[in-house]
This record gives C-alpha cells, structure tokens and sequence, in this order.
C-alpha cells in the first residue's frame, strides 16, 4: 500500500496574534497603534493581497489586536506598525505574540472577559463578532479560523451561563456612571455633554439616560447627523459640533468617547470656573490632559476610570477558576477537532487503498466491516499519537489479521 506525501497547512500551529493592551501599555502607547475602522479595512485588503489566508483586526480603547493565519507573526506586526502611528521597536517593547494553541486560549479569554480590564466585561464579545463579521465580508476568514471563533463563542456563553463571573456585568461605559454618582452627589439638573456617538457613545448614551434620568443630557459628534439621531432616539438635546467649545464650557459633565486622532476639546473651551467632572474614555486621548490643571476640574482617562471597580473586580476572582477549566475543556475539544480534520485525508486514503487490496488479494469482497474497523482503529491511534507511518503500518497488520482471523 503506497501511500502519498499529504501536503497540509497545519492551521493550528500557524494561528498567531498580534497587539498591544492595558496591561502592558499605557493609553498613550495604545493609542499609537490603535485602528480606526478604515484602517482596519486596509490593513484586511493587505492580508489578502500578502495570500494571508486569515486575518481579523480588534481594535478597542483597551486592546489593539490582529489574528491571522501565517508562517511567521512578525508578518501580523509588519501589517499593524503600517498602518498606525506605532514603531515596530515600540511594538517589540509593549506588545505581545501568541501562536498555535497559546492564541487560541488568549482568543478564549478575551471573548469571555477573562482579559478585559474589567472581568467579566462582555462587551467585547460583541466587538469581537463585529470584527469577525467585517473580516468574512472582505474574505479574510478562512474555515479554521470560523470555527475558532465559534468555540470563542461557544467558550463564552458556556462561562457566562456557569460561572458568577459576569454577575453584575460591569463596563466602562458603566464605570462613568458609577464615577458620576460618587463624585457628584446633588446630579439634579446637571448638564451632561456626551462628545462622540459611535458604538461605544451609544452604549454611554443607553446609561445615561437609565441611571441618570434626573440629569439634562445633550449629544454632539463630528458628524451631526449621528448625534441628531442618537439625540432622538434618547430624547436628549442635540448641539451641532461646531458649538462644541461653547457646549463644553456650559457642562457640569463631560464624557468624551470620540474617535478623533487628536485632541478634540482643549483648555480655551472653559472660560467659566465652575465644578466640572470630564471623563476621556477615548483612545487616544482626546482631551488635552492641560485641562486638568483648570480650577474645580476633574479629568479622568480611560485607565484612571477602570481603577474604581477594583472591589468588583476582586468579587469575581473566586470564578475564575471555573471559567479556566471550561476553557481548558473547550480547548481539547477544538484540538481533537482539528487533529480529526488533519488526519481526514490520511484516513480516506487508507480507506481507498484497503479497498483496492481486498479487490487484488482476497476472492471474497466482503471486507466492508473489516475495514471500517480497521480505520476506526487508526483514527483512534492518530488521535493520541499522531506518528502516521508507524500507525499505518500497524493498521495494515491489524487489516491483515482481522482477515485471518474472520476467514479462518
């Protein structure tokens, strides 16, 4: 039985990620290399142009990540450094590299808030699918790749459903509220501005007007007509961005989410001493931290923000274990799927091939049940050793003598 090289690209091993987050990295470094949505967009149509069979691009205020599928992940970094403000030296110093099931646990353990700055924060999971969703639209997610993520999923709503971990769900966005109760007690008709609708704004905007109903709220962004429609949806006041400065010296609050790659609201905006509380939960920053230095102003960045849940934080700790076993769990599962799909066509050759011999030495061609023994056999061997030769070897004895012993 002569059996073909088996030419495979073993995409376990060459699933790899790339990125810089929290806890390496400050915001200022993070925003270097932080991704708007068109370079995100870029930065796929260059992985297919490099026959990079999968690439998927997470970018967030507190992680900048790029998954792929490759030989070496200093190609994810190269894609990354290009397309943003950060040096590849700097990549180097603050970011990290996971590959083969290293990756895969990471992949784990941010969709299921393990490795958010606050755990058990499922926001991310929704990013996640974002980004996956985008990346199958441009033709960058390739089977091994899918089906990584649907265990990522899978992983994340099994942990959610078991575990205490997500008791209380705590994010950022929620966080601000929480800042806001403890450092303004009388939030009566306070004026909160909102800089910044995108998704995240949106998520803000949704609490406050839960948690902070006695509080007037007004919405504006780079493009008014987003803040427009947020502003009616929440029945909030909208003010057009060029009134912005005027708008930012009339709040008590101020929380700015926006996208801009520079600062958006500077310290010429206050021209009237009074208490205010700013929350920049943008990445990059985009409130000049010189505000801070204003009389009654508080700024708060995206980092100083996180700091306060550290008692819910500590709260989930004893959960984590639990979640760490349902991913370890999960992470057998996908190894035994993969190493199944890897050793498929091995399998179907054997297959073929004991077929063909039954045809030229045996007169009877009742081998059917013989032979599905027989494979069955060797998937099994493969599944725990995965020596191919040997095992065929040994699967043609077994073969030979299941034969014997059936015709004897």
């Amino acid at each position: 039985m002569i059996l073909p090289i088996a030419t495979y690209n073993n995409s376990l091993d060459n699933f790899c990620i790339v990125g810089v987050n929290y806890r390496k990295s400050d915001m200022n470094i993070r925003g270097k290399f932080s991704l708007s949505q068109d370079q995100s967009l870029d930065l796929l149509k260059q992985a297919v142009s490099k026959k990079i069979p999968g690439c998927l691009v997470l970018s967030t205020c507190n992680r900048t990540e790029v998954y792929g599928i490759c030989n070496d992940p200093h190609q994810l970094i190269d894609l990354l450094c290009n397309r943003t403000n950060g040096l590849k030296e700097e990549f180097l110093d603050h970011g990290y590299i996971h590959q083969g099931l290293s990756a895969i646990d990471h992949l784990f353990k941010v969709a299921s808030g393990l490795d958010s700055q606050i755990i058990g924060d499922y926001e991310i999971l929704a990013q996640i699918k974002q980004s996956a969703k985008i990346a199958k639209e441009n033709g960058c997610i390739n089977s091994f790749m899918e089906r990584a993520i649907n265990y990522a999923l899978q992983v994340s709503k099994e942990i959610k459903t078991k575990t205490k971990i997500s008791t209380g769900t705590i994010s950022v966005s929620y966080a601000a509220i929480e800042i806001i109760k403890e450092k303004i007690k009388n939030r009566k008709n306070k004026k909160v501005l909102l800089v910044g609708t995108g998704k995240f704004g949106n998520h803000i905007a949704k609490n406050l007007r839960d948690y902070l109903p006695e509080s007037t709220i007004s919405f504006t962004n780079r493009t008014d007509e987003k803040a427009f429609e947020l502003a009616e949806q929440y029945g909030a006041e909208f003010i057009s961005y060029k009134n912005l400065p005027a708008a930012a010296n009339d709040a008590d609050i101020i929380i700015v989410s926006s996208a801009a790659g520079s600062y958006t609201v500077h310290p010429s905006f206050f021209i009237t001493d009074k208490s205010r509380l700013i929350l920049d939960l943008s990445v990059p920053q985009n409130v000049d931290p010189a505000v801070k230095n204003i009389a009654g102003v508080t700024l708060l960045n995206v980092d100083e923000v996180s700091v306060i849940l550290d008692e819910t934080i500590s709260a989930r700790q004893a959960e984590i274990p639990k979640a760490l076993q349902i991913i370890d769990d999960t992470l057998n599962s996908l190894e035994d799927w993969h190493r199944q799909q890897f050793n498929n066509p091995l399998l179907r050759i054997v297959k073929s091939q004991l077929h063909q011999l039954s045809e030229i030495y045996f007169e009877d061609n009742n081998h059917q049940e013989i032979i599905h023994k027989t494979v069955s056999s060797l998937a099994i061997q493969l599944k725990h050793k995965n020596d191919k030769g040997c095992q065929c070897i040994n699967a043609l004895n077994s073969y030979l003598h299941l034969d014997y012993e059936t015709t004897s």
